[in-house]
């Protein structure tokens, strides 16, 4: 009798071993599985306070361009004028539509108007020069229309979400097609074909990092 409850008494000792071992590997496992996750949110939240930084000196960099931009232009009407004229030419071969209406800033009325002829010339010129298949032809329709009575917002640096550098947008088929031909959508453009190269000089450990 003592023998086996000896063997019993072994054998609950053994089995209460490797439960207690089997469930301290098991809270082991799950303190490192949360220990891991808890890295990996930190790493999460680490870079994106990182990117949310880096965004905000980017859009600070922008809206600093978009002021400097403005003044240049303010002080430079000629410039401002042959600027529009290629915007203008620019977004006519984009379109290729016979009736395109404007709608541009208040303040740019005229500078605009004064170019359209200018403008509309040197796009037929250039569709029928480079057109093969206006080959022959020695003028395409295009009237362009600047309207006068609904406008886009002035520049306002302290309010971006109404505002316009300048610029314009186009209106074809009872605007149905539309083309922003503005100067704040170039310049977000840019900006964000840059952020790559200015991530890389502003920020090069975070490149180095990115990378790796």
């Amino acid at each position: 009798m003592e023998t086996d409850f000896t063997v019993q008494s072994t054998k609950m000792i053994q089995m209460e071993k490797k439960r207690l071992h089997d469930q301290m590997q098991k809270d082991l496992q799950i303190a490192e599985r949360d220990l891991k996750i808890k890295k990996s949110q930190k790493q999460n939240e680490t870079r994106i306070n990182r990117m949310k930084r880096t965004n905000q000196l980017v859009e600070s960099l922008q809206n600093e361009a978009g002021i400097q931009m403005a003044q240049r232009l303010a002080n430079n009407p000629d410039e401002y004028a042959e600027l529009l004229k290629n915007l203008l030419v620019q977004g006519l071969i984009k379109l290729i539509e016979p009736k395109i209406t404007l709608r541009c800033r208040q303040s740019d009325l005229d500078a605009l108007s004064g170019i359209v002829d200018d403008a509309v010339a040197e796009y037929k010129q250039a569709m029928l020069s480079q057109v093969k298949a206006l080959e022959g032809k020695d003028d395409i329709p295009c009237t362009v229309t600047v309207d006068d009575s609904k406008f886009l917002p002035e520049f306002n640096a302290e309010d971006p979400t109404n505002s316009c550098l300048g610029g314009f947008v186009m209106y074809a088929r009872k605007n149905r097609i539309v083309c922003s031909q503005t100067l704040d959508d170039r310049l977000t453009l840019t900006f964000q074909q840059s952020i790559p190269e200015m991530r890389a000089t502003l920020f090069p450990s975070f490149t180095k990092n990115r990378a790796k």
